[in-house]
C-alpha cells in the first residue's frame, strides 16, 4: 500500500547557505521518513568529515539542517528503488518545482548530489534562456559556469553507497571545497 504522501518533507528556509538537492528518495528513506537513510549512504558522514556540521548527525537529524544554514530537498518526490525507475516526465516536473523552490528561498548555493541529475537540469534542451550550457560540454564536478534561477550551482557526486565511482576521500575533498566556497561567498 502506497502512502498518500510518499515523498519526504523539504527542509527549506530563506537565506540558506547551501541547498542540497538529491535526485529522489530511496525506498529506505521513504520507509523511515528521513533523507539519506540508506545504510550505505555517505551523506551524513561527508557533512561531518568536511566540517559542514559541528558534530556527527544521522538521517534522523535531517530536520536540524536549516538551523545550521543548510536545506534539503529532492528533485523528484516519488521514492524508487533506483534512478532507473524514474521517467523523463519526473525530471521535467521536478526541474520546474526545484526552480520555484530556489526562486522562493534564494539559497547562497545549490549543491546537486549527482552528475546524472545535473546533466538533466543543466542540459541545453531543459535550460531556460540565459542558463544554457555550451553545447557538447560535459558536466564536471564542482562549480558550474551558469546558475539555476540566478543561484550558483555546485555538482557533487551522489553519496549513495551504490555510487562506487568515487572514494570517500575524494567525495570528502569535494564537500570541503563546497564548504570553502560557501564560506567565502
Amino acid at each position: 500500500m502506497t502512502p498518500l504522501n510518499p515523498g519526504l518533507p523539504d527542509y527549506l528556509a530563506p537565506g540558506l547557505s547551501i541547498l542540497f538537492v538529491g535526485i529522489n528518495p530511496g525506498l529506505r528513506s521513504a520507509e523511515v521518513g528521513h533523507h539519506f537513510a540508506g545504510p550505505s549512504n555517505r551523506f551524513w558522514k561527508l557533512l561531518f568529515d568536511a566540517r559542514l556540521i559541528p558534530s556527527p548527525m544521522t538521517y534522523q537529524d535531517d530536520w536540524r539542517l536549516p538551523e545550521l544554514g543548510y536545506g534539503l530537498t529532492n528533485l523528484i518526490a516519488r521514492p524508487t528503488a533506483g534512478v532507473q525507475d524514474l521517467e523523463k516526465q519526473d525530471f521535467l516536473e521536478g526541474r520546474q518545482a526545484l526552480l520555484t523552490k530556489i526562486t522562493t528561498y534564494q539559497p547562497g548555493l545549490v549543491a546537486l548530489l549527482g552528475v546524472s541529475m545535473a546533466r538533466v537540469l543543466l542540459s541545453p534542451q531543459h535550460a531556460a534562456s540565459g542558463e544554457q550550457r555550451m553545447l557538447g560540454k560535459p558536466i564536471q564536478l564542482g562549480l558550474q559556469s551558469l546558475p539555476l534561477a540566478g543561484v550558483p550551482v555546485w555538482v557533487l557526486p551522489n553519496p549513495s553507497g551504490r555510487n562506487a565511482h568515487y572514494s570517500h576521500q575524494h567525495m570528502k575533498e569535494l564537500f570541503c571545497a563546497v564548504k570553502d566556497w560557501a564560506e567565502q561567498s
